[in-house]
Parts: structure tokens; C-alpha cells; sequence
């Protein structure tokens, strides 16, 4: 798979006043891609390969908020192939209706409402869609997140050399599944060198020859196993391709995986003194 990375402009280091609060999308899709991007003090990192096609359910956005601020939203839809990517590129469309909401379980119920009221306009069956979005303050190194009945993210402590589950308790329910619902948030300090690895359930679904599942456990020590092997620095984009290619090798090789796998991984950087500012790139992921 072609790696590429958003690189940002070359500006001139200049002092401005601090950008409100509103967001603009970097990039988003949810196609077969792996690419990567650096904002201030966050360095992003995602991979993903839809299930029978070039297009998938699991829907991957990253958001610049404000001079220090950044969101990342990764939705899964039920199913794959044509049907689920209809149903991601409907999320695509509410997360720009939604973007500009500061609070993060705010969001989440917002979409909810919409995303549960269209359901029931349409004539199909019961759409549902898992959502982890988190959104990271460079200055603080503060990550705040909320899910919508998403497997929960994995969160490396460089100095424990370890990853830990993050957000027991903060289940909630689906997109489309009830309107009204509320969710719930935490936050966590990423210190310099810490990482957070959020993923769609591909990745912990996927079964062996034998018939079992990799598991939320299962899939926790593959990833502190892929990171230990590899070298120092850490290159995101490495560890991304190293982790996808150890679910392979569960799954057995080269055999078609039966749903679609998207790996989000941020790492906090060190802030320098003039950050240079993200630019759109030249075409998005979905259209």
C-alpha cells in the first residue's frame, strides 16, 4: 500500500492572535489508504483496508479546531462493501453539519439525534454506527474522548513501556439506535512519547485458521509486541504497517479479511516555538 504524507506549508513563523474555536476538516475517507499528518504537538498516523473493495463502513476524519486544538473521529458502520460505504459517506455529511461543537460527547449526541432521525425516514433496515472521536490540546497535552459503543482506544506510556484500555464505563449506544441519548467523556494528559491507538473491531474480530478471535486482549498484546520489535525513534507509519501485518498473520496469511480494518494511532510531539499550520490536501479521502 502507497504510504503518503500530508506535509504543511512552509510559512514564515509570524505572531497572530489565537484562532477561535471552529474546525476544518484535514482530511477524512474511507477508502483502502495509509496516510499521515502532523499538527501542533500531535502526529497522526492512519491505515486502512476496507473488507471485498476499495471503499468501506469504517469512516477516519482529522480536524484542525483552533491554533492548538485537533480532533480525530473514527466511525464504523455494520457491514461492508457498497451498503456500509452509503452509510459512512451519510456520517461524513453530518460530522461537517456537527463539526464546530466544542464538547466532545456534545457531538457525539448530536450526531446520534440526526443520524437515528434519518434512519427513520428510510425504508432500509437499522443502520448503526460505532464512533470514538477525541479532540487533543497541543498546549496542555490534555486528550479528551467519548464513544458511542466503540471498542475502547489503547493508550502507550513511553515510561511504563505498556498500553492500557482507555474509557471503562463510557459505553453508550450506537448511532441510530435512540435519539436522546447522552454520552459520556474523560480525559487523559498524553505526555511527550505517548501514543493513542484507536480501531475499528476488524481489528479484534478477525479469527485464526482455528476459528478463534484475536479479542480486545488479544489484539492489546499484539500491539505491545509489534512496538517492542521495532526501532527507535518510532515511525508511526512503521508500527502502523507492522501491527495490520501481525492481524494478517493471525488471520492466516493472505486470505481476504472479512471486515474492514482502520488503525488511528497519535503520538504527542514537542511543540517548537513556531509551529507551521496544516493545509488542506489536494483531494480528499471521500467524496
Amino acid at each position: 500500500m502507497k504510504f503518503k504524507r500530508v506535509e504543511p506549508e512552509q510559512l514564515d513563523c509570524t505572531k497572530t492572535a489565537m484562532r477561535p474555536f471552529g474546525c476544518m476538516e484535514l482530511w477524512a475517507g474511507n477508502e483502502k489508504a495509509h496516510r499521515s499528518l502532523d499538527l501542533a504537538g500531535l502526529e497522526s498516523d492512519v491505515i486502512a483496508v476496507p473488507s471485498g473493495g476499495d471503499k468501506g463502513g469504517d469512516l477516519s476524519a482529522v480536524f484542525s479546531c483552533s491554533d492548538n486544538l485537533a480532533r480525530v473521529v473514527l466511525a464504523d458502520c455494520v457491514g461492508h462493501g457498497y451498503t456500509a460505504a452509503g452509510v459512512a459517506r451519510h456520517v461524513h455529511h453530518l460530522l461537517h453539519k456537527f463539526q464546530d461543537i466544542r464538547d466532545t460527547a456534545g457531538l457525539l449526541a448530536a450526531l446520534n439525534d440526526a443520524f437515528t432521525l434519518s434512519n427513520e425516514k428510510s425504508n432500509g433496515p437499522l443502520r448503526l454506527t460505532t464512533v470514538v472521536t477525541g479532540t487533543f490540546d497541543g498546549a496542555s497535552g490534555e486528550f479528551n474522548f467519548a464513544y458511542a459503543a466503540h471498542p475502547r482506544m489503547l493508550l502507550w506510556r513511553e515510561r511504563e513501556r505498556r498500553f492500557l484500555e482507555l474509557g471503562e464505563g463510557l459505553e453508550g449506544f450506537p448511532l441510530g439506535y435512540i435519539t436522546g441519548e447522552t454520552y459520556s467523556q474523560q480525559s487523559v494528559r498524553l505526555n511527550y512519547g505517548d501514543m493513542i491507538l484507536a480501531f475499528s473491531d476488524g481489528a479484534t474480530e478477525v479469527r485464526s485458521p482455528a476459528g478463534e478471535q484475536l479479542t480486545s486482549k488479544g489484539f492489546l498484546g499484539l500491539a505491545e509486541s509489534t512496538l517492542r520489535k521495532l526501532p527507535q525513534p518510532l515511525l508511526l507509519n512503521d508500527f502502523s504497517n507492522a501491527l495490520l501485518e501481525g492481524v494478517h498473520l493471525y488471520r492466516g496469511g493472505d486470505t481476504e479479511l472479512e471486515d474492514d480494518i482502520t488503525l488511528l494511532t497519535l503520538s504527542r510531539q514537542v511543540v517548537h516555538s513556531c509551529p507551521k499550520p496544516p493545509r488542506l490536501p489536494a483531494h480528499l479521502f471521500l467524496r
